[in-house]
């Protein structure tokens, strides 16, 4: 009797244990990350400040003249100076990434990385928003392409640069941390995550100047 109460016993405190871990499984999964919390709660704001502000410039001359519809269908034949927008996207990004370079090696770099992706979701939903309020369905594909493909190079070293301060990351960088910050090793890691950042913003240049005026150029058809 003794034996089968043990039995017992032991069989509960492994459906115990199996459910804690279900449990903490399926928090994990049912609850959003923080930084998806915030950058959506940045891409909210931007809807509401369209609706109470911006949707107010519609036709009139506070609206960006790119954003309307007959300069949208006219960029199908217009020819972009590469060497002039090349100059332009260089120094505007370059500054940009100065600027997350600060913000990384500061000692308030977590509160930024947030403050960053907040704000880039407070800027995406305003665009998103303004172009989808004038062109429905078209606007939304144009506010997706016009973040391709260079965006994804951006994110790229954002995510390079902040993935280790945030709360998530912290056991995974810590184990790693472990393995590759001694001496030599430490110094050769980040000399190629340096490299790494550098290229992938280039890229992202590149791509932007060269391929994402080709695309824009290709959805302009939808706007005549």
């Amino acid at each position: 009797m003794d034996k089968f109460k043990q039995n017992v016993d032991n069989t509960g405190n492994c459906v115990g244990n199996e459910y804690v871990k279900y449990q903490k499984i399926y928090y994990k999964n049912a609850v959003p990350d923080s930084r998806m919390l915030v950058f959506l709660t940045g891409f909210c704001l931007g809807m509401v400040f369209f609706y109470f502000a911006g949707i107010k410039l519609i036709g009139t001359s506070g609206l960006p003249a790119a954003l309307l519809t007959d300069n949208i269908a006219k960029l199908q034949d217009f020819d972009f100076y590469t060497a002039g927008l090349f100059e332009y996207v260089a120094c505007k990004r370059f500054g940009e990434l100065l600027f997350l370079l600060i913000c990384a090696t500061s000692f308030l770099r977590t509160a930024f990385s947030y403050a960053v992706l907040g704000w880039g979701g407070f800027e995406l939903g305003i665009m998103m928003f303004t172009l989808v309020y004038q062109h429905g369905l078209r606007g939304l594909l144009l506010a997706l392409l016009l973040l391709v493909p260079h965006g994804f190079f951006y994110i790229a070293v954002f995510l390079l640069l902040f993935f280790r301060y945030w709360s998530g990351d912290k056991k995974d960088y810590h184990n790693y941390g472990a393995i590759t910050e001694k001496g030599f090793h430490n110094k050769l890691t980040k000399v190629r995550r340096a490299m790494v950042i550098l290229i992938l913003w280039v890229l992202g240049i590149l791509s932007e100047v060269y391929f994402n005026p080709e695309i824009i150029k290709k959805i302009a058809l939808f706007f005549k």
